[in-house]
């Protein structure tokens, strides 16, 4: 069902049925230094770039490593549908409340809660679970009025999703619906002692100024369903299951009024887009793809706010790889242009939180 709003907005039921598509590309590998140098030198260009100290980018490493999302077509639509949509369900620009050119949940006095919190998925294809894990800690303790912080275990959402793949890629659909339907527990990053099942994959790799990743890709962990891998977490009973009340996908299709509502109202949101090689080497800036050609598969993060500089619009993004990479782990994305599909589904979720 689509519920016809300025918005597409699309329901719970629309969970990915049928086999998970094998990645069969064979990407090249690309000269970063040449790369870095195309992108720093050219006088339009709104971003800059490093080479994070790679010689060269192995696409296909990377495609299966730091992105992990797989694409669902049901949630798009076609151009007849759209123009059909916008014709009926616009609303009129007045009906959003006047928000601030400039808004971040990184620094607002809104809130204490730990928003500017990067997680790192290292060497797994795990942004899935990390995006949606980071999204509904963020708004489950913006909606606790920060007294929640504890962060929920993308550990947990990585193994125990059935119908993903793990390290291999995820539904976003799919681990929504288990966030509703099954709920996860707490944990923080590697090594945090942070909640319950913290991430258990070592951050590694050229975005980190730690040791070269061992292997070239990780294995899934092995799901436990509710038991602890961190030592310093007390507990006296059985670890506490959270879950959401609902969740929905928007999608920027008629402007981006209703996706910065949502964030200012209800906190960061899940962004759904496609990577380019280029964004593997951005380092500040507003990012806008002009020099990648090779679409390396999908990815998910989290927008927390936006802004303008230049008089150019932008979100801006926590990243999950790392904090050394980009803005301290975030990135700035072009904002009202749909840019590598960024706005084309937007992730929300309502925490439910009971009654103490």
């Amino acid at each position: 069902m689509i519920i016809l709003t300025a918005f597409l907005v699309l329901t719970v039921q629309q969970v990915v049925d049928g086999e998970i598509p094998k990645r069969c590309y064979t990407y090249p590998k690309v000269n970063a230094e040449d790369l870095v140098e195309s992108i720093n030198e050219s006088p339009k260009t709104t971003w800059k770039a490093s080479t994070y100290g790679l010689k060269e980018l192995d696409l296909h490493l990377l495609a299966s490593t730091k992105l992990g999302v797989i694409m669902d077509d049901r949630q798009t639509f076609n151009a007849t549908e759209i123009k059909k949509l916008k014709k009926e369900a616009k609303k009129p620009r007045d009906f959003y409340q006047t928000l601030p050119q400039n808004f971040t949940w990184a620094t607002t006095n809104r809130t204490t809660c730990p928003i500017n919190t990067i997680r790192d998925q290292s060497n797994c294809g795990s942004c899935w679970a990390v995006a949606t894990a980071s999204v509904f800690s963020d708004r489950y303790c913006i909606k606790s009025e920060g007294k929640f912080t504890t962060p929920f275990s993308h550990q947990h959402l990585l193994g125990c999703t059935h119908r993903s793949c793990g390290c291999m890629g995820g539904y976003m659909n799919v681990v929504f619906n288990k966030l509703l339907t099954d709920g996860t527990i707490t944990g923080g990053e590697y090594e945090s002692d942070q909640g319950c099942q913290q991430y258990s994959i070592r951050p590694c790799g050229p975005f980190t100024h730690t040791m070269p990743c061992v292997r070239t890709s990780e294995d899934t962990p092995l799901c436990k369903q509710k038991r602890c891998n961190n030592d310093w977490y007390e507990h006296k009973e059985e670890p506490k299951t959270y879950k959401i009340s609902s969740y929905s996908w928007i999608s920027g299709y008629f402007g981006d009024d209703e996706i910065r509502q949502q964030i200012y109202d209800h906190g960061p949101v899940v962004a759904t887009f496609y990577v380019y090689e280029d964004l593997l080497l951005y380092k500040s800036g507003i990012y806008q793809r002009k020099f990648g050609y090779w679409s390396l598969g999908g990815h998910a993060a989290k927008i927390i706010g936006w802004g303008v500089e230049n008089n150019i619009e932008y979100w801006h993004v926590a990243n999950s790889w790392g904090k050394y990479w980009g803005e301290n782990g975030n990135f700035r994305i072009r904002r009202g242009v749909n840019e590598c599909g960024i706005e084309r589904n937007i992730g929300l979720m309502t925490p439910r939180i009971e009654k103490s």
